[in-house]
């Protein structure tokens, strides 16, 4: 028998002292987006697809060394420049796929920087390990982003 789905909305928020179009900037290019959206320093993604367009498809693979731990597949919604993105992602190991995630990005200044919230909707298909792993990845990534934003 297949494990109960399971939901979690995780939402974090992070100040930066850069302004909301190079916060947003770090989204949108990918070679900046390429220095921060990793889950731990363990893990290099590498893109395989990119367009960050409304409609537009994102690929990644997470590696090991040279393991493909997961496979991010995400969908672009919704894209307001230096303001909000909206898109979802499946997240696959091999062939199962074990959660997808709505991720809600806001960027909004605040002082003389800006604030940012990201806001996980994430469905864990089978047992809720990626209920935390997403959340914790995420963490780390906006930390990544700050360091890399404010160097």
């Amino acid at each position: 028998m297949t494990a109960l789905m399971q939901h979690r909305t995780s939402v974090l928020e992070k100040h930066f002292n850069v302004s909301p179009a190079r916060v947003f900037a770090a989204w949108a290019d990918l070679e900046q987006r390429a220095k921060w959206n990793s889950p731990s320093d363990d893990v290099v993604i590498r893109y395989t697809e990119d367009d960050f367009s409304v409609g537009g498809r994102d690929v990644s693979l997470c590696l090991v060394g040279d393991h493909i731990v997961a496979e991010v597949v995400g969908v672009y919604h919704h894209i307001a420049t230096d303001e909000q993105i909206i898109y979802t992602e499946i997240i696959k190991s091999e062939d199962q796929v074990l959660g997808v995630s709505q991720v809600s990005v806001s960027i909004a200044p605040e002082g003389d920087g800006t604030h940012m919230v990201v806001t996980l909707q994430t469905a864990a298909v089978s047992g809720g390990d990626i209920l935390d792993e997403v959340a914790a990845g995420w963490t780390v990534a906006m930390e990544k982003m700050k360091a890399v934003l404010e160097a």
